[in-house]
Protein backbone atom coordinates (compact mmCIF):
# COMPACT_ATOMS: atom_id res chain seq x y z
CA UNK A 1 0.00 0.00 0.00
CA UNK A 2 1.28 3.45 -0.96
CA UNK A 3 0.36 6.29 1.38
CA UNK A 4 0.70 10.05 1.19
CA UNK A 5 0.15 12.10 4.34
CA UNK A 6 -0.23 15.80 5.02
CA UNK A 7 -1.54 17.77 7.97
CA UNK A 8 -2.47 21.23 9.22
CA UNK A 9 -2.33 22.58 12.73
CA UNK A 10 -5.18 24.61 14.15
CA UNK A 11 -5.72 26.89 17.13
CA UNK A 12 -9.21 27.77 18.33
CA UNK A 13 -10.17 30.24 21.05
CA UNK A 14 -13.16 29.34 23.20
CA UNK A 15 -16.05 31.77 22.79
CA UNK A 16 -16.19 31.76 26.59
CA UNK A 17 -13.39 30.23 28.69
CA UNK A 18 -14.39 26.77 29.86
CA UNK A 19 -14.46 26.60 33.66
CA UNK A 20 -13.61 23.25 35.27
CA UNK A 21 -12.16 22.02 38.55
CA UNK A 22 -8.75 22.30 36.84
CA UNK A 23 -9.24 25.99 36.11
CA UNK A 24 -10.17 27.92 32.96
CA UNK A 25 -9.44 26.64 29.45
CA UNK A 26 -8.96 29.33 26.80
CA UNK A 27 -7.30 27.80 23.72
CA UNK A 28 -7.79 24.49 21.88
CA UNK A 29 -5.00 23.23 19.67
CA UNK A 30 -4.73 20.21 17.44
CA UNK A 31 -4.16 18.84 13.94
CA UNK A 32 -6.19 17.61 10.99
CA UNK A 33 -4.50 14.76 9.13
CA UNK A 34 -5.12 13.87 5.48
CA UNK A 35 -4.29 10.33 4.35
CA UNK A 36 -4.31 9.40 0.69
CA UNK A 37 -3.94 5.80 -0.52
CA UNK A 38 -5.04 3.50 -3.32
CA UNK A 39 -8.45 3.33 -1.63
CA UNK A 40 -9.04 7.08 -1.60
CA UNK A 41 -8.71 9.96 0.85
CA UNK A 42 -9.49 9.96 4.56
CA UNK A 43 -9.24 12.54 7.34
CA UNK A 44 -8.50 12.22 11.03
CA UNK A 45 -8.15 14.66 13.91
CA UNK A 46 -5.39 14.62 16.50
CA UNK A 47 -6.34 16.72 19.52
CA UNK A 48 -4.05 16.08 22.52
CA UNK A 49 -4.88 17.02 26.11
CA UNK A 50 -1.66 16.34 28.04
CA UNK A 51 -3.42 16.90 31.37
CA UNK A 52 -5.42 13.77 30.55
CA UNK A 53 -2.32 11.66 30.02
CA UNK A 54 -1.92 12.09 26.26
CA UNK A 55 1.04 13.23 24.23
CA UNK A 56 1.80 16.94 24.00
CA UNK A 57 1.18 19.13 20.97
CA UNK A 58 4.95 19.14 20.32
CA UNK A 59 5.15 15.34 20.44
CA UNK A 60 2.20 14.99 18.08
CA UNK A 61 3.75 17.51 15.69
CA UNK A 62 7.06 15.64 15.70
CA UNK A 63 5.30 12.36 14.86
CA UNK A 64 3.32 13.96 12.04
CA UNK A 65 6.47 15.46 10.55
CA UNK A 66 8.02 11.98 10.52
CA UNK A 67 4.88 10.49 8.99
CA UNK A 68 4.83 13.03 6.15
CA UNK A 69 8.51 12.45 5.39
CA UNK A 70 8.36 8.66 5.77
CA UNK A 71 4.82 7.35 5.01
CA UNK A 72 5.96 3.77 5.61
CA UNK A 73 6.05 4.73 9.29
CA UNK A 74 2.35 3.84 9.31
CA UNK A 75 3.38 0.18 9.42
CA UNK A 76 5.51 0.68 12.56
CA UNK A 77 3.07 0.41 15.46
CA UNK A 78 5.89 0.86 17.97
CA UNK A 79 6.29 4.47 16.85
CA UNK A 80 2.77 5.18 18.15
CA UNK A 81 3.52 4.01 21.69
CA UNK A 82 2.67 6.82 24.07
CA UNK A 83 0.87 8.77 21.31
CA UNK A 84 -2.81 7.82 21.78
CA UNK A 85 -4.24 10.85 19.98
CA UNK A 86 -1.97 10.27 16.99
CA UNK A 87 -3.01 6.62 16.95
CA UNK A 88 -6.69 7.55 16.99
CA UNK A 89 -6.44 10.22 14.31
CA UNK A 90 -4.27 8.08 12.04
CA UNK A 91 -6.49 4.99 12.34
CA UNK A 92 -9.63 7.09 11.75
CA UNK A 93 -8.11 8.68 8.65
CA UNK A 94 -7.11 5.28 7.25
CA UNK A 95 -10.49 3.72 8.02
CA UNK A 96 -12.58 6.50 6.52
CA UNK A 97 -16.33 6.21 7.04
CA UNK A 98 -17.53 3.02 8.70
CA UNK A 99 -19.38 0.53 6.52
CA UNK A 100 -22.26 0.37 9.02
CA UNK A 101 -25.18 2.82 8.64
CA UNK A 102 -24.97 6.21 10.35
CA UNK A 103 -27.16 6.52 13.45
CA UNK A 104 -28.95 9.29 15.32
CA UNK A 105 -27.52 10.21 18.74
CA UNK A 106 -29.16 11.88 21.71
CA UNK A 107 -26.91 14.56 23.19
CA UNK A 108 -26.46 15.46 26.85
CA UNK A 109 -26.75 19.23 27.35
CA UNK A 110 -23.59 20.76 28.83
CA UNK A 111 -24.35 23.22 31.62
CA UNK A 112 -21.87 25.85 32.83
CA UNK A 113 -20.44 25.60 36.32
CA UNK A 114 -22.04 27.58 39.12
CA UNK A 115 -25.28 29.53 39.14
CA UNK A 116 -25.15 30.17 35.37
CA UNK A 117 -26.54 26.64 34.98
CA UNK A 118 -29.90 27.71 36.42
CA UNK A 119 -30.70 29.97 33.49
CA UNK A 120 -29.09 27.73 30.90
CA UNK A 121 -31.05 24.60 31.84
CA UNK A 122 -34.37 26.30 31.09
CA UNK A 123 -33.18 27.24 27.61
CA UNK A 124 -31.92 23.73 26.94
CA UNK A 125 -35.14 22.15 28.18
CA UNK A 126 -37.06 24.31 25.71
CA UNK A 127 -34.70 23.10 22.96
CA UNK A 128 -35.47 19.47 23.74
CA UNK A 129 -32.57 18.29 25.91
CA UNK A 130 -33.48 15.79 28.62
CA UNK A 131 -30.05 14.66 29.84
CA UNK A 132 -27.66 17.22 31.29
CA UNK A 133 -24.08 17.44 32.49
CA UNK A 134 -23.10 19.96 35.16
CA UNK A 135 -19.56 20.76 36.29
CA UNK A 136 -18.98 20.60 40.06
CA UNK A 137 -15.90 20.92 42.25
CA UNK A 138 -15.49 24.56 41.25
CA UNK A 139 -17.17 26.27 44.26
CA UNK A 140 -17.49 25.16 47.91
CA UNK A 141 -19.57 22.02 48.40
CA UNK A 142 -22.38 23.72 50.34
CA UNK A 143 -22.75 26.38 47.65
CA UNK A 144 -22.89 23.82 44.84
CA UNK A 145 -25.30 21.59 46.71
CA UNK A 146 -27.70 24.50 47.18
CA UNK A 147 -27.45 25.22 43.45
CA UNK A 148 -27.96 21.53 42.71
CA UNK A 149 -31.29 21.53 44.58
CA UNK A 150 -32.44 24.56 42.60
CA UNK A 151 -31.32 22.91 39.37
CA UNK A 152 -33.12 19.65 40.05
CA UNK A 153 -36.29 21.54 40.92
CA UNK A 154 -36.39 22.81 37.31
CA UNK A 155 -36.09 19.37 35.73
CA UNK A 156 -39.21 17.58 34.47
CA UNK A 157 -39.95 13.97 35.31
CA UNK A 158 -37.67 11.64 33.38
CA UNK A 159 -34.84 14.12 32.96
CA UNK A 160 -31.37 12.97 34.02
CA UNK A 161 -28.40 14.88 35.42
CA UNK A 162 -24.72 13.97 35.36
CA UNK A 163 -22.37 15.65 37.82
CA UNK A 164 -18.82 16.04 36.54
CA UNK A 165 -16.10 16.84 39.06
CA UNK A 166 -13.07 16.39 36.76
CA UNK A 167 -11.27 14.72 39.66
CA UNK A 168 -11.61 17.87 41.74
CA UNK A 169 -13.27 16.58 44.92
CA UNK A 170 -11.62 15.49 48.15
CA UNK A 171 -12.66 12.22 49.79
CA UNK A 172 -14.61 14.21 52.38
CA UNK A 173 -16.38 16.23 49.69
CA UNK A 174 -17.29 13.07 47.77
CA UNK A 175 -18.68 11.53 50.93
CA UNK A 176 -20.75 14.66 51.50
CA UNK A 177 -22.05 14.66 47.93
CA UNK A 178 -22.97 10.97 47.90
CA UNK A 179 -24.75 11.27 51.22
CA UNK A 180 -26.90 14.08 49.88
CA UNK A 181 -27.47 12.44 46.48
CA UNK A 182 -29.08 9.30 47.90
CA UNK A 183 -32.38 11.19 47.86
CA UNK A 184 -31.91 12.07 44.17
CA UNK A 185 -30.98 8.69 42.68
CA UNK A 186 -33.95 8.91 40.28
CA UNK A 187 -32.49 12.07 38.77
CA UNK A 188 -28.71 11.69 38.97
CA UNK A 189 -27.43 9.34 36.28
CA UNK A 190 -23.93 9.31 37.76
CA UNK A 191 -21.24 11.40 39.39
CA UNK A 192 -18.27 11.54 37.04
CA UNK A 193 -14.62 11.19 38.11
CA UNK A 194 -15.11 12.65 41.60
CA UNK A 195 -11.55 11.90 42.81
CA UNK A 196 -8.20 12.33 41.07
CA UNK A 197 -6.59 9.66 38.91
CA UNK A 198 -4.93 7.09 41.17
CA UNK A 199 -7.79 6.98 43.69
CA UNK A 200 -9.90 4.41 41.83
CA UNK A 201 -9.97 2.07 44.86
CA UNK A 202 -11.57 4.80 46.99
CA UNK A 203 -14.08 5.63 44.25
CA UNK A 204 -14.99 1.95 43.90
CA UNK A 205 -15.53 1.67 47.65
CA UNK A 206 -17.87 4.65 47.68
CA UNK A 207 -19.71 3.44 44.57
CA UNK A 208 -20.39 0.05 46.14
CA UNK A 209 -22.16 1.71 49.08
CA UNK A 210 -24.08 4.28 47.04
CA UNK A 211 -27.34 4.30 45.10
CA UNK A 212 -25.73 6.82 42.74
CA UNK A 213 -23.26 5.29 40.25
CA UNK A 214 -19.70 6.61 40.04
CA UNK A 215 -18.27 6.96 36.53
CA UNK A 216 -14.64 7.04 35.48
CA UNK A 217 -13.40 9.58 32.93
CA UNK A 218 -9.84 10.86 33.37
CA UNK A 219 -8.85 7.52 34.94
CA UNK A 220 -9.40 5.85 31.56
CA UNK A 221 -6.71 7.91 29.83
CA UNK A 222 -2.95 7.55 29.93
CA UNK A 223 -0.73 4.50 29.80
CA UNK A 224 -2.56 2.53 32.52
CA UNK A 225 -6.10 3.75 31.86
CA UNK A 226 -7.25 0.98 29.52
CA UNK A 227 -7.28 -1.54 32.38
CA UNK A 228 -10.36 0.13 33.84
CA UNK A 229 -12.41 -0.57 30.71
CA UNK A 230 -12.63 -4.18 31.89
CA UNK A 231 -12.09 -3.77 35.64
CA UNK A 232 -14.59 -0.98 36.44
CA UNK A 233 -18.18 -2.09 37.11
CA UNK A 234 -19.81 1.32 36.72
CA UNK A 235 -20.29 3.86 33.93
CA UNK A 236 -17.36 4.68 31.64
CA UNK A 237 -16.99 8.13 30.07
CA UNK A 238 -14.86 7.50 27.02
CA UNK A 239 -13.19 10.21 24.96
CA UNK A 240 -12.26 8.09 21.93
CA UNK A 241 -10.00 10.79 20.48
CA UNK A 242 -7.67 10.35 23.49
CA UNK A 243 -7.64 6.56 23.62
CA UNK A 244 -5.61 5.21 20.76
CA UNK A 245 -6.23 2.99 17.75
CA UNK A 246 -9.90 2.76 16.75
CA UNK A 247 -9.98 -0.98 16.08
CA UNK A 248 -8.29 -1.87 19.36
CA UNK A 249 -10.57 0.46 21.32
CA UNK A 250 -13.69 -1.01 19.70
CA UNK A 251 -12.64 -4.48 20.84
CA UNK A 252 -12.34 -3.21 24.42
CA UNK A 253 -15.65 -1.34 24.42
CA UNK A 254 -18.03 -3.74 22.70
CA UNK A 255 -18.48 -5.95 25.82
CA UNK A 256 -19.28 -2.90 28.00
CA UNK A 257 -20.99 -0.66 25.42
CA UNK A 258 -24.20 -0.34 27.45
CA UNK A 259 -22.22 1.45 30.20
CA UNK A 260 -20.28 3.76 27.88
CA UNK A 261 -20.85 7.48 27.38
CA UNK A 262 -18.86 8.75 24.42
CA UNK A 263 -17.60 12.24 25.08
CA UNK A 264 -16.12 15.20 23.22
CA UNK A 265 -12.66 16.72 23.45
CA UNK A 266 -13.80 19.99 21.82
CA UNK A 267 -12.84 18.84 18.35
CA UNK A 268 -13.55 20.23 14.88
CA UNK A 269 -16.08 18.66 12.50
CA UNK A 270 -13.37 16.20 11.43
CA UNK A 271 -12.98 14.84 14.96
CA UNK A 272 -16.76 14.79 15.45
CA UNK A 273 -17.16 12.69 12.33
CA UNK A 274 -14.36 10.37 13.50
CA UNK A 275 -16.07 9.91 16.88
CA UNK A 276 -19.56 9.33 15.47
CA UNK A 277 -18.32 6.84 12.86
CA UNK A 278 -16.63 5.09 15.76
CA UNK A 279 -19.89 5.11 17.74
CA UNK A 280 -21.80 3.61 14.79
CA UNK A 281 -19.72 0.46 15.31
CA UNK A 282 -20.91 0.11 18.93
CA UNK A 283 -24.53 -1.07 18.55
CA UNK A 284 -24.83 -1.65 22.30
CA UNK A 285 -24.10 2.02 23.03
CA UNK A 286 -27.37 3.74 24.04
CA UNK A 287 -26.54 6.56 26.48
CA UNK A 288 -26.73 10.22 25.46
CA UNK A 289 -23.39 11.32 24.08
CA UNK A 290 -21.36 14.17 25.57
CA UNK A 291 -21.06 16.30 22.44
CA UNK A 292 -22.89 19.51 23.36
CA UNK A 293 -19.68 21.31 22.44
CA UNK A 294 -20.35 22.40 18.88
CA UNK A 295 -20.98 26.04 19.81
CA UNK A 296 -17.92 26.38 22.06
CA UNK A 297 -16.05 28.30 19.35
CA UNK A 298 -16.99 31.10 16.97
CA UNK A 299 -14.96 29.86 14.00
CA UNK A 300 -16.24 27.92 10.99
CA UNK A 301 -14.64 24.56 11.73
CA UNK A 302 -18.03 23.09 12.72
CA UNK A 303 -20.85 23.31 10.15
CA UNK A 304 -23.83 23.20 12.53
CA UNK A 305 -24.81 24.14 16.06
CA UNK A 306 -25.37 22.02 19.13
CA UNK A 307 -28.72 20.26 19.30
CA UNK A 308 -30.40 17.63 21.50
CA UNK A 309 -30.04 15.09 18.68
CA UNK A 310 -27.32 14.70 16.08
CA UNK A 311 -29.17 12.99 13.26
CA UNK A 312 -27.86 10.84 10.45
CA UNK A 313 -29.11 13.42 7.95
CA UNK A 314 -27.25 16.25 9.63
CA UNK A 315 -24.12 14.15 9.79
CA UNK A 316 -24.04 14.19 6.00
CA UNK A 317 -23.01 17.84 6.37
CA UNK A 318 -19.80 16.79 8.09
CA UNK A 319 -17.56 16.96 5.05
CA UNK A 320 -13.93 16.78 6.27
CA UNK A 321 -12.60 18.13 3.00
CA UNK A 322 -14.45 21.38 3.67
CA UNK A 323 -12.64 21.79 6.99
CA UNK A 324 -9.36 20.84 5.34
CA UNK A 325 -9.81 23.52 2.69
CA UNK A 326 -10.47 26.14 5.38
CA UNK A 327 -7.16 25.29 7.04
CA UNK A 328 -5.08 25.40 3.86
Amino acid sequence: MVYCFSYYRYQRTFAKPLQTARGEWFLREGFVLRAESDFGVGYGEIAPIPEFGTETIAQACAFLDQLVDAPDLVEDAAKLAGLPCCAFGLSAALAGRASVPARDYRVAGLLPAGSAALAQVATKLDSGYRTFKWKIGVAPVDVEQALFRELVAQLPMGARLRLDANGGLSVAALQDWLSMLQDFSEVVEYIEQPLPVGQEAEMSRFAAASRVPVALDESLNGASGARWLSEWDGPLVVKPALMGDCAALLQCLRPVADRVTLSSVFETAVGLQNALCFADQLPGHKLAIGFDTLAAFTDSLMPFSSAPVIGAGERAQLVPETIWNQLT
